[in-house]
């Protein structure tokens, strides 16, 4: 199976580390149960996520989600902060911007002198100061501040004007919650629906309105991408795979498989044999 890490963070639920010497190759593909932000400077780094490769070119910012695979594969003097956060202490209004980025917009540009980075090392010197007066009240004001700054940066222009925050945003945030703790049990659109006290019309059309893509395309997505990365990152077989994502029929997930991403299980985890036993070396 895929490592997770739980529960590694300071009792706060923060930790701010620069990122400066790698050990030599890639690391161990894991998972966290928080998030982290790379905050980098300078240099040139490379991370897998969720089996997609992100090149950080010079002043560039980005965001790994709770549960989705990573690792570094490339580190080429790169100056960087590294911030990881529980995420109960982000606002459900930055998580949610956030999260919306997952899989297309995980990596973006900044300028130098974007605030970003002057907050990163005030929050640094803050925390290795150690306990003082108010000290878990601006601890938790600054890595507000931070995350706030850093969500902005990653809403495209397009977006501005869209009422971030609202109840339908909310639900929908609510909504990814309950998939990615439920989707290898749950996978109908209307049981969703009934946990969030409303009718699985109503919850398609938030989903539809808000994200684009209706609530059953969240779900499968949510089985789907769990299975690439068992495909990609374990030796488990199909059979198991289709077992472990909640399904007694192997043959029937197969088909859910090939219908949707075009290809056999197999015939994804050959195509990508030659990166994925590179990442495991």
């Amino acid at each position: 199976m895929i490592p997770i890490h739980n529960k590694e963070l300071s009792p706060q639920g923060i930790e701010m580390l620069p990122f400066k010497d790698l050990s030599q190759g890639p690391a161990v593909p894991h998972r966290d149960d928080h998030y982290m932000f790379i905050l980098q400077q300078k240099g040139r780094s490379c991370w897998t996520i969720d089996f997609k490769q992100w090149m950080l070119e010079q002043v560039s910012v980005c965001f790994v989600a709770p549960g989705q695979v990573h690792q570094c594969l490339l580190n080429e003097d790169a100056k960087c902060w590294m911030l990881f956060v529980e995420p109960k202490l982000i606002p459900m209004e930055y998580r949610t911007m956030i999260d919306s980025f997952m899989y297309n917009r995980q990596v973006i540009s900044l300028k130098p002198d974007h605030p970003v980075f002057a907050l990163a090392a005030i929050l640094y010197d803050f925390i290795e100061q150690g306990e003082q007066i108010f000290y878990q009240s601006i601890l938790h004001a600054q890595v507000n501040a931070l995350i706030g700054y850093l969500t902005a940066a990653f809403v495209p222009q397009s977006q501005i004007h869209k009422k971030i925050g609202s109840h339908k945003y909310l639900l929908v945030t609510m909504f990814k919650n309950l998939i990615s703790q439920q989707f290898k049990e749950v996978k109908q659109v209307k049981d969703y629906a009934e946990q969030l006290h409303i009718t699985p019309l109503y919850l398609n059309e938030v989903s539809k309105e808000i994200t684009g893509f209706t609530a059953s395309y969240w779900i499968q997505n949510e089985v789907l991408l769990e299975a690439q990365r068992l495909l990609f990152y374990t030796n488990m077989d199909v059979k198991e795979i289709a077992f472990s994502l909640g399904y007694e029929d192997h043959t029937y997930f197969s088909r859910f498989f090939k219908k949707n991403l075009g290809c056999t299980a197999g015939q994804f985890r050959q195509n990508n044999h030659y990166l994925s036993n590179y990442m495991h070396e």
